[in-house]
């Protein structure tokens, strides 16, 4: 799961009841905005988005926190998407093939011949335990590509939030 939190009182910005406040609100403002920007922007600018049926965009999640927001990514594999995983560290198994051949008959990857699914998935299997997945296992970091748009995003949620309650 890849996550991070947005909270006002770890940054120290908002001193009074009213900006304490539209700072909580401008957080889960600014987390929403940064998921828009993920499923909108960054992921459709990769080279090859992680896209199949469209599970990893669709779970991305802006949240509200006890002061603050939250960004998640509820998918059970998101981590090795945002991370990668190295080489050494892919283990082939049943499991594995499975998933991979039901994967290229949904791409239509596969000759027309009974087994050529499941070589497929083999090479492909092969391919990352010597080279890792996700960009050479260094992963696609997209919630960190994310979080280099934060400031302007933030600033401006806030001055709305601030213009909004009077303050």
């Amino acid at each position: 799961m890849s996550t991070v939190r947005l909270k006002p009182s770890e940054v120290g910005m908002f001193l009074d009841k009213v900006t304490r406040q539209a700072g909580e609100r401008a957080m889960l403002s600014t987390a929403l905005r940064l998921v828009q920007i993920i499923t909108t922007e960054i992921m459709p600018a990769e080279q090859r988005p992680p896209v199949d049926r469209g599970a990893y965009r669709a779970a991305w999640r802006a949240k509200k926190i006890q002061g603050g927001a939250e960004i998640v990514n509820t998918l059970p594999y998101a981590a090795v998407i945002e991370y990668g995983a190295k080489a050494e560290n892919v283990k082939v198994g049943r499991a594995m093939i499975e998933a991979l051949t039901e994967w290229v008959r949904r791409k239509g990857l596969a000759g027309p011949e009974p087994g050529d699914a499941s070589r497929m998935a083999w090479a492909i299997a092969t391919n990352m335990q010597k080279h890792g997945i996700y960009n050479g296992g260094k992963g696609l970091r997209i919630l960190e590509q994310a979080l280099k748009r934060l400031q302007p995003v933030l600033d401006e949620e806030y001055a709305r939030e601030v213009r909004n309650s009077g303050g």
